[in-house]
């Protein structure tokens, strides 16, 4: 995992830098074995007036993710943007596990199994309960 920090126009506090790596850590548990190993973060903080401005940029396979958020501190805009990129990674993840299960539907959920003119289950049965 690599990860990129970049703050423009500020300076960011040797403990702004650890909440960052440990709040981006936190967001490779999304991601599979073999794909933790080549993701590659880039967070840039960028200062402006009383309001800090945190990008994200998360690169892993194919995929490039991007999260803008503001805050009063650089620490409550990284939190905020992680919070966003999180949910985009979900989101990710969610629709890939969509397309590898496909349009199938399982037994359990489709219509009840009918058999006689009328479709009615009940057709199935005799009068005593017996097939």
């Amino acid at each position: 995992m690599n990860i990129t920090t970049t703050a423009r126009h500020c300076t960011l506090d040797l403990d702004d830098k650890q909440f960052a790596n440990t709040r981006l850590e936190k967001l490779a548990r999304f991601l599979r074995a073999p794909e933790r190993d080549r993701v590659e973060f880039h967070l840039v903080v960028t200062g402006e007036k009383n309001r800090h401005q945190a990008e994200i940029t998360l690169r892993v396979m194919r995929h490039e993710l991007v999260s803008r958020e503001g805050g009063l501190d650089a620490r409550a805009a990284i939190d905020l943007a992680a919070e966003q990129l999180e949910q985009q990674m979900r989101r990710l993840k969610d629709r890939s596990a969509e397309r590898r299960k496909g349009g199938r539907e399982r037994l359990a959920d489709g219509p009840p199994v009918t058999d006689g003119a009328n479709g009615d289950v009940s057709d199935l049965f005799d009068a005593t309960g017996e097939e």
